[in-house]
């Protein structure tokens, strides 16, 4: 059973694991691959020997390439997420921001391949300062479980080397679909201490077990969630279906939370820690959600550029039938 200072990521392919006993193996063997999933292996696992710097301006370059196709999915999904959250801003904004987050996308693609193919000593020689450590020390020591809000912001994979070392970290974990991906992120999952569980209702049962034993958990909160575990609350004014995870445990365990995310910094990254709007801690559930995508937004607006704009947040939204036709 995990113990005080251990933490769970849920939902987030962002730490290295072991498997809790009775747990299925989640990620095929380099045997059962296919030929298509042992090419992905080998091309991320060249990938990360090759110089940050290199991968950076390859992920970018393919970012513009995708740029130049205005009518591309991403560059879609992006104008109109920006059209939504920006209503004021001038088309040419949006569509230079377009171009900025499809760069930013690219070299986020390959700072993973290099943060998930090297030990974690490179990562931490890449992390030049950590903004708002006491914030982190400060909700871990008061002794009732902390919980980590992690936006889909900058190159978050990066943080987890740095975490490792203050914690021994749980994860909720749904393989994806690319056995060689799989494989690739297992190999990396296992230079870092972890325990992985799984994305069902054990899984939720041990991280309030976590938590009520001081640990600590790592959330992203922008996720669509399920019908049945959210809420249509506010993010950046429109009535969004919002998760409920974070307010839920906050409730039943008392814990403190974090926004964390991990900003890139020209040839390197820099963690943040930050405390989330107050009302995250309302009893009121739809306030304490409202007040998670607050504190989201707060994030989002260090550098609008390197957020996920890529992803349908505002699908299923009550008073957006269909945003993204």
């Amino acid at each position: 059973m995990p113990g005080p200072g251990t933490a769970v990521i849920l939902d987030a392919p962002c730490l290295c694991f072991r498997l809790l006993p009775g747990m299925n193996e989640p990620l095929s063997s380099p045997r059962a691959m296919s030929l298509k999933d042992r090419v992905y292996l080998a091309l991320l696992t060249f990938f990360s020997w090759l110089p940050l710097g290199f991968l950076q301006h390859l992920g970018g370059g393919l970012g513009r390439l995708v740029a130049l196709n205005r009518q591309s999915r991403p560059a879609r999904v992006i104008r109109r997420n920006l059209e939504l959250c920006y209503p004021t801003q001038s088309d040419a904004w949006r569509e230079s921001m377009v171009t900025a987050n499809l760069v930013h996308t690219g070299k986020v693609a390959m700072e993973f391949a290099k943060a998930w193919g090297r030990p974690p000593e490179w990562s931490l020689q890449h992390i030049g300062k950590v903004h708002g450590e006491d914030i982190f020390h400060e909700a871990t020591a008061a002794g009732h479980g902390t919980i980590a809000i992690v936006p889909h912001f900058g190159s978050w994979e990066i943080m987890n080397a740095w975490l490792s070392l203050h914690v021994e970290p749980v994860i909720m974990y749904k393989p994806g679909k690319d056995a060689g991906v799989n494989a690739f992120v297992l190999r990396a999952r296992g230079r870092l201490r972890a325990t992985m569980v799984p994305t069902d209702e054990s899984g939720v049962r041990a991280i309030f077990r976590v938590l009520r034993k001081n640990g600590f958990t790592a959330i992203l909160p922008d996720h669509l969630p399920e019908s049945s575990g959210g809420v249509q609350a506010p993010f950046f004014g429109i009535e969004t279906p919002t998760g409920t995870i974070v307010p839920k445990l906050i409730q039943r365990t008392g814990s403190r939370a974090v926004m964390m995310y991990c900003e890139r910094r020209g040839d390197g990254f820099e963690i943040h820690f930050t405390r989330p709007d107050p009302e995250i801690y309302s009893d009121d559930l739809l306030i304490a959600t409202t007040a998670l995508n607050r504190s989201v937004e707060n994030v989002i607006a260090h550098d609008p550029v390197q957020y996920q704009w890529s992803y349908k947040r505002f699908r299923n939204c009550a008073t957006l039938p269909d945003p993204y036709a």
